[in-house]
């Protein structure tokens, strides 16, 4: 069982065993769009989370929290994320 609870989050976000930060970093270097698209719908789910800056600062502190894990690509992932919620802002 992985002791840390952002492994085990990482792990079911990418459907796979991410049992060390190196694994865990090349998911989500090889796909930055899956942690995205998790952040997206955590973002959606929370009902503290009531605007597109709202969501913005929870995605922000996730990948805060992630940051050992996710390396160079937080930014592109961040990025993925805005533009979800913009498309998602503009058929709301």
């Amino acid at each position: 069982m992985l002791a840390d609870p952002r492994l085990r989050q990482l792990s079911r976000i990418y459907q796979r065993p991410l049992e060390t930060e190196d694994a865990a970093r090349q998911a989500v270097a090889a796909d930055p769009g899956i942690l995205a698209s998790a952040l997206f719908i955590e973002a959606a789910e929370n009902d503290d989370v009531t605007s597109i800056d709202a969501a913005l600062a929870y995605g922000d502190a996730r990948l805060a929290e992630l940051a050992p894990f996710t390396g160079g690509a937080a930014a592109e992932v961040r990025r993925l994320l805005a533009e979800k919620l913009q498309a998602w802002a503009s058929v709301a």
